[in-house]
């Protein structure tokens, strides 16, 4: 039975002992000088087996310390988490981080050594208040996770959530701080869609139960403004009544859109083909993008059927085309498209526009966000909720040479 290694250590030492006092107990018995030299042998023997005992117990000891060192570091090394060390004084500077750290910003590890002020660099612009209010309410505000976003090497950004733990030297002073970062960019963006569905459900409620009652009186307003505005007497004014009935129908489409938004509204599905309802709709869209100094093209390969609300697709198709032509207001190339990826049905309409600031994209889809002066704001919340309705998913991408709008349709279960 093998001892504890504790155990085997008092043991070595004792075992030692006693094959010193077994060398020295010849001399000390009289002080004769011609003790056997068996015995002695023996006492001599017994002083290399404990030693060697001890050596081999050291170096297990040292195997095993290594074998753990090794493991551990693997672990961090291999850790999809980003793990640090960042040293606050005598300086600022991160002592440790883990090779993750490449994956997550597009820096190595040995950037960060050489940069000491590489990631606070890489803090988005809008988020330094939150790490300058971290930083000066240490050691109090790590008891909160400090959630805020980075700007990757590739410009790019992501949202990541820190965790740490506070190191402190002999005399309490705070030295360091070790923990962890962890990329949290898909978890904000399911926030993101909950909030804007949330919100986008309760704009729906709203307008269902007001819309009637405003536009009713609108209607009557209308009518009498288009009587009046027949009568002689009012000729003078003609372009002032054809303004107020404009207003009045520019009134009613914004109804009209709250009303889209509505969980209540009926949906008509049936399988339908989606390169039929974009070639059906083609003229209006060339017309429309023609009289913008736009050329419209459109790219359709054999796709499947889908379950499909059609007049729901429409008014999609419209409102991402309309976003897209007035993203182009020198005129440029807007390209429709339909394919298969996977086991999606993918539409994609895309334009040569100056692409869409970080700022808004953070904010795309939420109701009343737009940056048109005329705009009401929920034209594309109405396409996230149409795509939402049919089980699709909206995706952006965009750059300064423009931004396409991919639609992703999940194929009917047959």
């Amino acid at each position: 039975m093998e001892l504890p290694g504790i155990g085997r250590l008092i043991t070595g030492y004792a075992f030692i002992l006693w094959s010193l006092l077994s060398l020295a107990l010849p001399f000390s018995l009289g002080g004769s000088w011609f003790a056997p030299w068996g015995y002695l042998l023996g006492g001599i023997l017994r002083l290399v087996i404990a030693m060697g005992t001890l050596m081999v117990y050291f170096e297990k000891t040292r195997t095993d310390l290594v074998n753990k060192e090794t493991q551990y570091r693997l672990l961090a090394e291999n850790a999809v988490d980003v793990i640090f060390h960042y040293q606050l004084l005598p300086e600022r500077k991160i002592e440790y981080i883990t090779p993750s750290v490449l994956t997550l910003t597009g820096y190595t590890p040995e950037e960060y050594y050489a940069d000491n002020k590489l990631v606070l660099n890489l803090i988005h612009p809008d988020d330094h208040s939150l790490l300058d209010n971290f930083i000066s309410n240490l050691p109090l505000s790590i008891e909160f996770p400090l959630t805020l976003r980075l700007i990757r090497k590739d410009k790019t950004s992501l949202w990541i959530e820190q965790k740490c733990v506070p190191i402190y030297d002999g005399n309490g002073h705070l030295i360091a701080l070790e923990g962890i970062i962890r990329d949290i960019t898909v978890r904000k963006k399911l926030e993101q869609m909950t909030s804007m569905f949330d919100k986008m459900n309760m704009v729906g409620s709203m307008a269902a139960t007001v819309a009637h009652e405003i536009r009713n009186p609108l209607t009557t307003v209308r009518g009498y403004l288009q009587v009046l505005g027949r009568k002689e007497k009012y000729q003078a004014d003609k372009e002032k009544f054809k303004l107020m009935i404009e207003e009045i129908d520019r009134a009613n489409t914004i109804i009209r859109e709250y009303l889209s938004l509505s969980q209540n509204r009926a949906i008509n599905f049936k399988i339908c083909s989606l390169n039929n309802i974009i070639e059906a709709l083609f003229p209006l869209i060339q017309a429309d993008a023609t009289t913008s100094k736009i050329f419209a093209h459109i790219d359709l390969t054999d796709i499947p059927e889908l379950l499909l609300d059609e007049n729901e697709i429409r008014q999609l198709l419209l409102n991402l085309i309309r976003n897209s032509i007035e993203a182009m207001p020198t005129g440029g190339n807007l390209i429709i498209r339909t394919f298969v990826e996977d086991t999606k049905v993918v539409l994609s309409i895309s334009d040569q526009g100056s692409g869409i600031p970080t700022h808004v994209l953070d904010k795309l889809g939420t109701p009343f966000i737009t940056t048109k002066d005329t705009g009401t704001g929920l034209g594309l919340p109405i396409c996230y909720q149409i795509a939402h309705r049919h089980n699709a998913v909206i995706r952006i991408n965009t750059s300064d040479e423009g931004t396409t709008f991919f639609v992703y349709f999940t194929l009917p279960v047959s």
